[in-house]
């Protein structure tokens, strides 16, 4: 007959996490969100540098100024406070109206925001922006239209000839946009930027409860 079993092994020690090298494995991995932003206005307006400030900070700010000949795209990721969603922002640069538009109403079909930007400094940039909401709307048909118009160049805005913050704000609230004011020289670039980011980001979160709601 054999003997009494042995006593079962103590369980292991809990941890609360802090010593715990694979702890970050519990970390849930982050949510990302893809959304396509294209940058609008003349060329000059100031939309390159805004964009390439805005990916790498005011050293990107160019020192000398090259016409965007086409399209150029730029990639840069924004964090959503206090959660885990990372907003993956695609920004398509398109050139001024000498470009061939055929090029860029694919891109403002599908696109998930715009920039409208002038040249704070530069009225023409400014009265120009109505013809670029036109084609805008005319691409896009009768989808809805989600962004922003932003003043760039603000440290010349003291210049003769200047716009006036309310001429944006009210370009912009007619058409239900934000406005911003920026400054690429300055660094001055990301609050619209995180503006689209966590209005993409409401977006996804608005459609996602409204779909748990239909089961």
């Amino acid at each position: 007959m054999d003997g009494p079993m042995p006593p079962p092994p103590p369980p292991p020690p809990e941890h609360d996490g802090s010593g715990d090298p694979f702890g970050s494995l519990a970390v849930a991995p982050p949510l990302v969100l893809r959304c396509k932003v294209v940058l609008l206005g003349d060329s000059a307006a100031g939309k390159t540098s805004l964009a390439q400030v805005f990916q790498g900070g005011v050293q990107n700010f160019p020192k000398n100024y090259n016409m965007t000949i086409g399209i150029d795209f730029m990639v840069k990721r924004v964090g959503i406070p206090d959660t885990n969603v990372v907003v993956e922002m695609y920004i398509v640069d398109c050139g001024g109206f000498s470009v061939c538009q055929d090029l860029f109403k694919p891109h403002w079909e599908n696109a998930n925001a715009v920039m409208m930007v002038y040249d704070a400094s530069n009225s023409d940039t400014f009265n120009n922006l109505e013809a670029w909401y036109g084609e805008l709307k005319r691409a896009r048909a009768d989808a809805a239209i989600s962004g922003v118009v932003i003043a760039s160049k603000t440290d010349l805005a003291d210049r003769p000839g200047a716009v006036s913050a309310q001429k944006g704000e009210q370009f912009a609230a007619e058409r239900g946009l934000q406005f911003f004011e920026t400054s690429a020289t300055k660094g001055v670039v990301d609050a619209p930027f995180h503006f689209l980011a966590d209005f993409f980001h409401q977006k996804y979160s608005d459609r996602k409860a409204e779909l748990e709601n239909l089961h």
